[in-house]
């Protein structure tokens, strides 16, 4: 068992990883050279965007920028900072996710050691407000274009 699986049977999450295993594609998004990173919901229940307090990204040892960062979810995309005001719009667990980050130069082909955390407050688990944590690692490779 992998240390992110550890995790997240700690934490109830029944080996549900943040990162999928799918390869990052280097595209242009809304006129953005960047990058997308497959993701899903760790909860064990659909959740509100306003729900998801902090999603953090390290590539090859180096911090995303959340500025640089748009949470794209049924093609529609939202600014980070955004999440907390979006309580109308539901992350269903069924549905991935892309994490779009805004880069000047494509990732080189190979394999990327890829680091995330989100970090999501539901609120019906508890009688307060209380944060679940869940770390995901992964070694990824860039998609090559055919």
């Amino acid at each position: 068992m992998s240390k992110d699986e550890k995790s997240n049977e700690a934490t109830g999450l029944g080996g549900r990883s943040f990162l999928v295993n799918e390869e990052i594609r280097n595209v242009v998004y809304e006129g953005k050279s960047g990058y997308l990173v497959r993701i899903c919901l760790t909860s064990y229940r659909s959740l509100p965007l306003s729900c998801l307090e902090k999603i953090e990204l390290k590539v090859d040892g180096k911090i995303v920028n959340p500025q640089d960062m748009l949470l794209v979810l049924n093609g529609i995309s939202h600014k980070l900072s955004d999440l907390p005001k979006l309580h109308h719009l539901f992350w269903f667990i069924l549905d991935y996710a892309d994490l779009f980050v805004e880069s000047k130069q494509p990732l080189p082909p190979g394999e990327h050691l890829v680091e995330a955390m989100l970090v999501t407050v539901e609120p019906y688990m508890t009688g307060g407000r209380h944060a679940f944590f869940s770390p995901s690692t992964k070694r990824l490779t860039v998609a090559q274009d055919l």
